[in-house]
């Protein structure tokens, strides 16, 4: 079968993490994606531990179905390079700074001007334009800035760091949306557009809901935030946690039922200092049996509880075997996690492992028509490698 992007070239200007996610999900649904790295350095993650195969874990995982090209965007003819493939590309997806490829010709309105249906998708920490537009950042700070960091805090108040990149992975998440968006108005209007996506804007969007409560007046936190008995996180007696999300009347009644704890029925929605007494019951009642004993009694019961899973137990589930994805690197393969979306008539999927830098830039200056010698040239100007 063939992807749903299948036909469709894009040229990926992006290295470290958000921008290479992006573009791999594009390449994951079927695009010919063309990854432009920088000769000697590539993309830094290809530098980052541990190894899998030939490989660095991290860039396998980011940069499937993606071909490599080593140029120079500070040379002249690196640039040069540049726009004859944008000419030829359906979409451009880049992470530098506002402006830093304005000023080598590679801006949106330059590439617009002559490929005026090229999707152009600019993926900054906090956009295009504003005040913090030109700041540096990384996940933390768009967090921060985000109001991500101060809803979630340990017993001292401190704000917690998640495992993984929330920031980076929403901006990510929310290019795509904007990039197939644009796609599909092209097909309508026959012209592309700029894409002005950030993952200060993804990070806010995950806080649509408190800060719509906010905004009326209450309060940003909810009986999702952890006050509640029947949306909660339980201990058990081996340590390992369970998670109680009986939020309608019928969970919440089949759980007191199952726990012996009838007494709780009409206090679901009890104030604050009858919450914290539930929250002590319950947690006593928890801690008498592990996790796993707590799980095997409470499925049948249909009172949406679930094991708190460790990392390597998730990837294990046979209900995520569909997106663990066995990708090859050298003579070894690894588990990675592929597209999260199924389709079923043009089906996500993947079709070549990350590339090796430079890998493919011959295969893809041919393409565009350069002869063998002009190719030869430039590598020895350094312009390509």
């Amino acid at each position: 079968m063939t992807g749903a992007l299948d036909g469709l070239r894009v040229l990926d200007l992006t290295r470290y993490l958000p921008g290479p996610y992006c573009t791999m999900l594009l390449g994951d649904l079927g695009a010919d994606v063309v990854k432009i790295e920088e000769p000697l350095i590539g993309d830094p993650t290809r530098g980052i531990p541990p190894e899998v195969g030939e490989d660095s874990a991290v860039h396998a995982a980011l940069n499937r179905n993606k071909r490599s090209v080593l140029v120079d965007l500070r040379s002249d003819e690196g640039a040069a390079v540049v726009k004859a493939l944008a000419r030829r590309t359906d979409v451009l997806v880049e992470t530098h700074r506002p402006g830093v490829l304005a000023r080598r010709g590679l801006g949106a309105a330059a590439l617009l001007a002559e490929n005026p249906r090229l999707v152009y998708c600019s993926l900054s920490g906090y956009g295009q334009e504003g005040p913090h537009a030109q700041a540096a950042g990384h996940d933390i700070d768009y967090m921060a800035r985000g109001g991500f960091l101060a809803t979630t805090r340990d017993a001292a108040g401190r704000p917690v760091l998640p495992l993984t990149h929330v920031g980076d992975m929403l901006g990510a998440l929310t290019a795509v949306i904007g990039i197939l968006a644009a796609l599909q108005a092209r097909e309508r209007g026959g012209r592309g557009q700029v894409v002005d996506a950030s993952m200060l804007d993804g990070v806010l969007a995950l806080m649509t809901v408190p800060v719509a409560r906010l905004s009326a007046g209450g309060s940003a936190a909810s009986e999702l935030s952890g006050t509640h008995a029947c949306y909660n996180v339980y201990r058990c007696r081996d340590g390992r946690y369970v998670a109680v999300g009986a939020l309608e009347p019928k969970f919440w009644e089949a759980l007191c039922h199952a726990l012996g704890h009838e007494d709780c029925l009409k206090r679901q929605w009890a104030g604050a200092e009858e919450q914290r007494e539930l929250v002590a019951v319950f947690e006593r009642t928890f801690a008498t049996r592990d996790r796993d004993d707590w799980v095997r009694t409470l499925a049948p019961i249909d009172a949406c509880v679930e094991p708190v899973l460790e990392l390597e137990e998730a990837m294990a589930q046979e209900q995520a075997l569909p997106v663990i994805w066995s990708q090859p690197s050298g003579a070894v393969s690894f588990g990675t996690v592929g597209a999260p979306f199924r389709l079923s008539e043009t089906p996500a999927g993947m079709r070549r492992p990350a590339p090796g830098p430079g890998q493919h830039t011959d295969e893809v200056l041919g393409e565009l028509g350069y002869p063998t010698a002009e190719i030869v040239r430039l590598r020895d100007e350094g312009a390509v490698a």
